[in-house]
């Protein structure tokens, strides 16, 4: 038999996820990781705790899909930015869209302005081996790049990997070492990194056409997109 329609009760689960998650995304952002319960999200969503746990083992994989959830939704922001912008296929445009794109996204803008609780928990519910998958994913982007004469050449695609995660890193990080109010604003260090990363990774003539570029992006985000659906 070849497949059919959608049936109305895969609608109806697809519908109740999609509301559990947005209630996980939203209590997550009010009290963080480990304050939010499994009993709070189904109050939150309007359902009885048991039918979380027709979706979900435990607490653990209903935020991951969460953060995978808000993930995705970032995603999609993401290509639609590139698309728009004639440079959108140079690195520091795609610096500056994946910031704004999260900066747009509640439950990543908590993450990204140094509610490390959250931060925490996302390191917690992600495993080593799925971590190194989508770094792989990340360095076989920057060689793309690097072969389309995007990025410069001379430097080590494992430096560069490490180097730019790092500043994400230690975007969500450092406010708790410096404090909330000696930390300059994300709209702020997405403008000088951005401009950061074009003078120390870029070439001084990128190509003018970024076309390269732009699937590249593409082609990387849905790596990464299909890592993550596996996981939910």
């Amino acid at each position: 038999m070849g497949d059919g329609p959608p049936q109305p009760q895969s609608d109806e689960r697809k519908l109740r996820e999609e509301r559990i998650l947005d209630a996980a995304a939203t209590l997550l952002v009010r009290w963080g990781f480990r304050k939010t319960t499994i009993d709070d999200v189904a109050r939150e969503a309007g359902v009885a705790k048991g039918t979380i746990y027709l979706h979900w083992r435990d607490k653990n994989e209903l935020f991951r899909a969460a953060i995978i959830h808000a993930q995705q939704q970032a995603m999609a922001d993401v290509k639609q930015r590139i698309a728009a912008d004639p440079e959108g296929g140079l690195p520091h445009r795609l610096w500056t869209h994946g910031m704004l794109a999260a900066l747009t996204n509640p439950l990543l803008s908590a993450i990204m302005r140094g509610k490390t609780d959250v931060f925490q928990g996302m390191r917690d519910v992600f495993d080593p081996a799925t971590l190194a998958q989508l770094t792989g994913d990340y360095e076989e982007y920057i060689v793309q790049l690097q072969r389309a004469g995007l990025i410069r050449a001379d430097l080590p695609v494992s430096v560069i990997a490490f180097l730019t995660s790092a500043l994400k890193i230690g975007i969500i990080s450092t406010p708790e070492i410096f404090g909330l109010e000696q930390t300059p604003s994300l709209e702020q260090l997405t403008e000088t990194i951005s401009d950061l990363i074009r003078r120390w990774l870029e070439p001084e003539r990128p190509p003018s056409d970024s076309a390269v570029g732009k699937q590249a992006v593409v082609e990387w985000l849905e790596k990464v997109k299909s890592v993550e659906e596996h996981l939910q």
